[in-house]
């Protein structure tokens, strides 16, 4: 039966590529004749016939098809009866890259020629052989997705991934490096199309371990389809980095001082034959001076803090990528990744409040750190069916432990030590992740994928507190102790391709149940939930005079809590405001409705949508005061709804000069039984760059962000501008870059208004970020780009609400 398939197939490709449309096929006269030309065509890695692949005989120098023909099951082809002359033969199937064997001579003295061994390679597996007229477009809409081509940027340079995601359209990154996607902050950062603990646990921590100049591009998908695993609010973004997958040995190395960060950076790409070989390490370590201002208002009683420090650390990582090819039907690829850190503060507080007597002014000094250690382990499996399915296993191991300590000591007003504070919490997160993806390919350009996949994850959270009160000579020590176990059980389908004539269309489902068990120690709490969601998705475009799109989605998306808003751990770092976690906290579940525009003209090009976003069980956070302390938690406050408008455009006025903004204008309302908010705010940033030639080239990037409308009351906005000048050098292997950020100001700003009916609160910070650096790149050695490796997929799990 497989084989009357491919056999079938094999006919409808021979007719398509032989028989000239809306008339029958006529055989040249000189193509007449008893001339015989025969052949094999075998796989280019196994080694195996490729059967019923079409063959097209032509004359030489002529594109009308003569004569065709297929393998049969040992690969062999013939043509008889041929006359006289030279000719040109084209192999195609579907899954190869097509070949053409020219110069095959007949003759009345060799009437019989042997064309020999045709090996074809996989389409996925043989560059196609263009002519490079320029670069990429720095931002690319790509249908379901909008890609912005960070290596185009030269302001990346001696950057980490937090700089780079703030050049994306539809993203903005604050000061702290938590990134927001049309303001919302449920999104999921994948490298690669990966996830791991320690970018879950602290994903601003963990963007600055990433170098901009490893980074390839960025994919910002609002709505993503039903194979990706179930998201809230905001979306999914795919940072991918750079990968050599052509034959040969190549790589870089880098390096980058500056006034507030330095880091270093190598990797390694070996490929030879059906092994690939990749490897890389970077490092960096970052200092940065803060101050801050806190006024809260209850009542007539009014409290004031002042504090001064600093923040710094550093960390690296490295990884290990294997690939090998058994054949063109065959790939398996394993990784690992390391990833280490150390972040540290120091801050010294002083707090004046309506407290009488010995209180009523506190100095404290804090120390704090955050020591991440995470691995990530995989191994994926991919095998190829003719024509044009694919079935894929993917496993992936994910481990974090990571340390927090806190060390804060108080004195009183006449300065006496009254209060010692040591802190520590030990956090575990493991997560297992296998997962089968199938697609098929079908007639018409139409396509299936359907897949299974299951998540365990277990996270454990040890927290210890050691209390002294030196003036009355007695402890209170206390222990805090969280086992949390999360399994999700899911399946998708997604079917679509091309409507009519000149629509398209992506629909699809996916099933997630989610079985829930937690223990916490401390307080005898027990938890025990389960609870399954169908989350459908739905794309349709539709295409007028080949350069204008309207597209319209909808997708529904439950996003469940991490570990961040589930630790019921008790940060105490500012003894005036406490933050901590909620195990009881409930999954989102949002409604994201979009319709969309984008067009290109000569070197122009609109990207446009408006959308509108509602979700139930929105988890926001939740601050109360108790005896003049600010607690802040979270929790299902209730409904949160947002809508708006986002627009990127790209131009080039000349050929050296291009010009990038982007701007996203949105209302947002919370609703809640106790409060309610609503406002607008917006984001604009603008990138211009311009080539003077010999080398030579600079660019700016700056852009502006509103106040973000919460729960309780809003979030300042910032701004941030960066200028770079690159000058390329050793025949354009190296290049060495000057880069300045916030030229225009001495810090940033940010922080969060707090009102509620009880008290107001405003906590103010600000970083002196004012910086310099210099960056040297080198890249080396030699590929070959006749052969790259197959494109690999891979795990994402972008299915909970990740830490900030």
């Amino acid at each position: 039966m497989k084989k009357r398939y491919l056999f079938l197939l094999g006919l409808l490709c021979l007719f398509l590529s032989v028989a000239p449309a809306g008339r029958a096929q006529t055989i040249s006269a000189s193509a007449q004749g008893a001339g015989k030309i025969t052949g094999l065509v075998l796989d280019s890695l196994s080694g195996k016939p490729v059967a019923y692949a079409t063959v097209a005989l032509h004359l030489k120098n002529s594109s009308q098809a003569l004569d065709g023909t297929l393998t049969n099951d040992k690969g062999q082809f013939s043509f008889s009866k041929v006359g006289p002359g030279v000719y040109t033969l084209t192999f195609s199937f579907i899954g190869y890259a097509a070949k053409t064997v020219q110069d095959i001579s007949i003759t009345a003295q060799t009437p019989d020629a042997d064309a020999g061994t045709i090996q074809l390679h996989s389409a996925a597996n043989k560059l196609q052989e263009v002519t490079v007229v320029g670069q990429k477009p720095l931002i690319e809409d790509k249908g379901d997705r909008l890609v912005y081509n960070a290596e185009q940027d030269i302001t990346n340079a001696g950057g980490n991934a937090a700089d780079v995601l703030k050049k994306v359209p539809s993203l903005a990154v604050d000061p702290e490096g938590n990134v927001q996607l049309r303001g919302s902050a449920n999104v999921r950062v994948l490298i690669n199309g990966k996830t791991s603990n320690i970018m879950a646990s602290s994903l601003a921590d963990a963007l600055k371990q990433i170098p901009a100049d490893n980074i390839k591009s960025v994919e910002v998908m609002t709505n993503p389809p039903a194979k990706y695993d179930a998201e809230g609010t905001g979306g999914v973004i795919n940072i991918i980095t750079k990968k050599n997958s052509l034959q040969g040995t190549s790589g870089s190395v880098g390096i980058t001082l500056g006034t507030v960060g330095s880091n270093g950076f190598g990797n390694l790409n070996v490929r030879k034959g059906k092994l690939g070989v990749n490897a890389g390490l970077n490092g960096f370590k970052y200092y940065v001076r803060r101050k801050s201002l806190m006024r809260r208002q209850e009542g007539e009683a009014l409290t004031n803090q002042t504090a001064r420090g600093k923040i710094f650390g550093g960390g690296a990582n490295a990884q290990l990528g294997l690939d090998y090819e058994l054949d063109s039907l065959n790939l398996f690829s394993a990784g690992f990744k390391l990833n280490l850190g150390k972040y540290q503060g120091r801050m010294d507080q002083v707090t004046t409040s309506p407290a009488p007597g010995l209180y009523q002014t506190i100095y404290s000094q804090n120390h704090f750190q955050f020591r991440p250690l995470g691995t990530d382990l995989n191994f994926d499996y991919t095998h190829i069916f003719k024509p044009q399915q694919e079935l894929t296993f993917l496993a992936q191991w994910s481990q974090s432990d990571i340390d927090n300590r806190i060390d804060q000591d108080r004195q009183n007003t006449q300065e006496q030590l009254y209060y010692v504070q040591r802190n520590t919490n030990d956090n575990f997160n493991q997560e297992i992740t296998l997962q089968l993806d199938y697609t098929q390919a079908f007639a018409g350009k139409t396509s299936l994928e359907a897949g299974l996949k299951t998540i365990l994850r277990r996270a454990e959270s040890n927290a210890l507190y050691d209390i002294t009160f030196p003036l009355e000579n007695r402890t209170a020590p206390g222990q805090n102790l969280l086992h949390y176990d999360q399994n999700v059980m899911a399946g998708y389908v997604t079917y679509g391709g091309p409507l009519l004539k000149n629509y398209t269309y992506r629909a699809g489902a996916r099933y997630e149940h989610t079985f829930i068990s937690g223990d916490f120690t401390s307080n005898t709490t027990r938890l025990k939930n389960q609870y399954g969601r169908l989350v459908p998705s739905l794309y349709v475009s539709r295409t007028f005079k080949k350069d204008h799109t309207v597209k319209v989605s909808y997708t529904q998306r439950i996003q469940r809590p991490y570990i961040f808003y589930l630790n019921p751990y008790r940060d105490t770092r500012d003894p005036k405001n406490v933050t901590y976690g909620n195990p009881a906290l409930s999954p989102e579940l949002t409604h994201t409705y979009e319709l969309g525009y984008s067009t290109f003209f000569k070197t122009s090009s609109v990207n446009a949508s408006v959308f509108l976003n509602q979700t139930n069980n929105a988890i926001q956070p939740l601050i109360r005061l108790e005896e003049d302390i600010a607690f802040t938690t979270y929790g299902n406050a209730g409904k949160a709804q947002g809508y708006g408008l986002s627009l990127s455009g790209s131009t080039k006025p000349v050929a050296a000069w291009s010009i990038n903004g982007s701007m996203h204008v949105q209302h947002s309302r919370f609703q809640s039984p106790f409060a309610q908010n609503s406002g607008w705010q917006y984001f604009i940033s603008l990138n211009t760059g311009y080539e003077f030639g010999k080398g030579i080239s600079a660019q700016f990037f700056g852009s502006t962000s509103s106040s973000n409308v919460t729960l309780q009351g809003k979030s300042y906005g910032w701004n941030y501008f960066s200028l770079a000048v690159k000058k390329e050098l050793f025949d354009k292997k190296g290049s060495v870059s000057l880069a300045a950020d916030n030229i225009f100001t001495k810090t940033m700003r940010f922080g969060y208004e707090t009102r509620t009916p009880a008290f107001t609160q405003t906590l103010e910070n600000r970083n002196y970020n004012r910086s310099a650096r210099v960056t040297f790149d080198y890249k080396f050695g030699q590929a070959d780009a006749k052969k790259a490796a197959r494109q690999k997929k891979s795990i994402d799990n972008n299915d909970v609400k990740q830490g900030q």
